[in-house]
């Protein structure tokens, strides 16, 4: 098995699988304005007995699902799409979305309580903390019977991954590889005379313009460059991405000569960045909330506020949240598209995804609702679920107008599409494409994600396990940042960046070095 799971934006296109070529299942999802599409669409009027006969649907059940919420989350339990499948599937379906700076709190309190839901989303650690303890349902024995969950996840290979041999203890979350990018304030760069960055130096340059220069014209000293925070457990930067990379660090774990390194041990890169960071703190040019923002902060101060210059975008919303957000702001906004800046040796690197979340089933709960579950999550990967999880039911959310659709204010209000976007989705880059969605729309998001590939920047050790990692990583990364915030802030010289990198070694970093070394080479034979 390989060490870890991309996925190739280049071969997802040569498959076909997006704007609607490809064979009919998926052009019953991605294709705009296609029949197919319509003929599988959950119309509010159509009949919603249950298909399967794989199990007795007769009695009525709760089903409590638990997943992060990226974005301010409204799902209604009382909406149409509820409603459907809580007639479908003869449930009282309970679907809850926790904000991601609070979700593994969350967990970790109900798993004291003993008290997981019934399904709910995993990230790596928590997985490999807990999946050998028998919190976690073997799908293994059952998973042939629910074809979609093969066919539509990526296949044996993803099912297998972080898991033991024979053994499948979740379902993957889908997170395209190359995601996300920068997104820059065009009529900002225009405003004041200024031209697309290409390196890190012209980054700075700009984002001190923006800074300084009064971009948004209130006459007031109110803007930055760009922004930050830190991920949900505060052990890395969330939103810098290509900063981090220009400066020669790898993505949590990398390969030098042969072998797997930290970017806690690469002292003259962290230097390097941290000093780059405490200028732009010092000179206005980095938001000064960026280690207490909540990890949607800085998007927010870009899309809502319009006092960031510089965004994290995800193609697959740009269109459709992020550009109408911003033109409330300023009707004259425009952003495009910004590429990795190159760092003073070249290097370049976006934000990349390794599919290590899982949506798993407790394991505790009775098989009744175990298969209730099951049959759903096949639903929703099956064509019509993948029409219904994207853009909710017909008459409620959107309409049929001629050979068009047209999206209804319901589908906004009740959260219609967070089962595709937070829950469990096709292996698919249109993950958030509806079916009232321009093909011109479709095009430049995948242009986009076309544009984000030449610059993966993967994690060598995402699909690797380190005992170590698993029960003191956290921690011991925790104490690292700490200090690497403090010299960015100024209250620490650079030069305690070299005593952090040695004591996360002896705080456990070299037992950790080693087991994943050790894990990394048995995959090379």
């Amino acid at each position: 098995m390989k060490r870890w799971l991309p996925i190739s934006i280049a071969a997802v296109l040569a498959m076909g699988t997006i704007a609607g070529c490809g064979d009919s299942n998926d052009s019953k999802t991605n294709a705009v304005n296609s029949e197919n599409t319509n003929s599988t669409a959950p119309s509010s009027e159509q009949s919603s007995e249950p298909d399967s006969d794989k199990a007795d649907q007769s009695k009525k059940l709760d089903i409590d699902i638990l997943t992060i919420s990226y974005g301010g989350a409204n799902w209604s339990n009382d909406s149409a799409i509820a409603q459907f499948l809580n007639q479908k599937f003869n449930v009282n379906l309970k679907f809850q979305a926790i904000s991601q700076d609070n979700y593994e709190e969350k967990l970790n309190v109900l798993a004291a309580a003993g008290n997981f839901p019934d399904a709910f989303l995993v990230q790596k650690p928590d997985y490999l903390k807990w999946r050998d303890k028998g919190v976690f349902l073997d799908l293994a024995p059952v998973i042939d019977q629910y074809p979609n969950l093969s066919q539509y996840l990526g296949g044996k290979e993803s099912l297998q991954f972080m898991n033991p041999p024979g053994k499948i203890y979740g379902l993957p979350y889908y997170q395209i590889e190359t995601q996300t990018s920068f997104g820059i304030r065009k009529d900002w760069l225009d405003k004041l005379g200024l031209q697309m960055p290409t390196t890190i130096d012209e980054f700075y340059d700009v984002t001190k313009a923006f800074a300084t220069q009064d971009p948004d014209g209130d006459g007031k000293a109110d803007t930055y460059g760009f922004s930050a925070s830190l991920v949900q457990n505060k052990t890395d930067f969330k939103h810098i991405d290509p900063i981090k990379a220009a400066f020669g660090l790898v993505n949590n774990w990398g390969v030098k000569d042969g072998q797997l390194i930290s970017w806690h041990t690469q002292t003259k890169e962290l230097e390097d960045f941290a000093t780059f960071l405490n200028k732009a703190y010092k000179e206005g040019v980095l938001d000064k909330d960026f280690a207490i923002n909540k990890v949607k902060d800085p998007q927010d101060k870009y899309e809502t506020a319009g006092k960031v210059g510089i965004d994290d975008v995800v193609p697959n919303n740009f269109y459709q949240a992020i550009v109408p957000k911003l033109k409330k702001v300023d009707p004259n906004a425009e952003t495009v598209q910004l590429l990795p800046p190159k760092g003073p040796t070249g290097l370049q690197g976006t934000s990349t995804n390794s599919i290590t979340q899982k949506i798993v089933i407790n394991a505790k709960i009775d098989k009744d609702k175990q298969d209730r579950l099951l049959e759903m999550f096949n639903y929703f990967l099956s064509d019509e679920g993948d029409v219904l999880t994207k853009s909710g039911v017909e008459g409620a959310d959107y309409k049929k107008d001629g050979d068009k659709y047209v999206k209804l204010d319901a589908f906004d209000q009740d959260g219609a599409n967070l089962i595709s976007t937070l829950l469990l989705r096709r292996f698919d880059l249109h993950t958030q494409i509806h079916l009232w969605d321009d093909p011109t729309t479709v095009s430049n998001v995948d242009q986009w994600f076309k544009n984000n590939e030449p610059f993966k920047w993967a994690d060598a050790a995402a699909g690797l396990e380190s005992p170590t990692a698993t029960k003191i990583g956290t921690t011991i990364d925790q104490k690292f940042m700490a200090t690497l915030i403090k010299v960015i802030m100024g209250d620490q010289p650079i030069g305690d960046i070299e005593q952090a990198v040695a004591q996360w070694k002896k705080d456990g970093g070299d037992q950790m070095t080693k087991e994943y070394n050790d894990a990394y080479q048995a995959t090379q034979k």
